[in-house]
């Protein structure tokens, strides 16, 4: 009876470690990338190298999705977009005010100036 008291010191002696090896999963628990973090944690963890690993890319800022750029036509670059006109119109734009104007204008519908 004199261990009874203590009977709980051995589970915490179970328990410290097994959130130690873990750590990285805890850590990564909301990132996207959670289920790679934690099977390299979970089949690796044991070697300390993938432990490593695993607790950078747990810590590590995840990339920032980047603005698609626009597709090349296999003529060349587009013309650059001008203000006021939307970025997806053809090349088509007045050569006086700079406005855009639809294919097959004879003239400017701002400043009237023949295209």
């Amino acid at each position: 009876m004199l261990l009874f008291p203590f009977f709980h010191l051995p589970l915490i002696f179970l328990l410290i470690p097994l959130l130690l090896y873990f750590l990285p999963a805890l850590l990564a628990r909301h990132k996207s990338d959670f289920t790679s973090i934690f099977l390299l944690n979970l089949f690796l963890g044991w070697t300390f190298i993938g432990w490593v690993i695993a607790l950078v890319w747990a810590l590590s800022a995840e990339p920032q999705p980047r603005p698609a750029a626009a597709p090349q036509s296999a003529a060349g670059p587009s013309q650059p977009a001008r203000p006021g006109g939307p970025a997806s119109a053809p090349g088509f734009f007045c050569s006086s005010c700079g406005k855009p104007f639809a294919p097959g204008a004879r003239f400017c519908s701002s400043c009237g100036a023949p295209t």
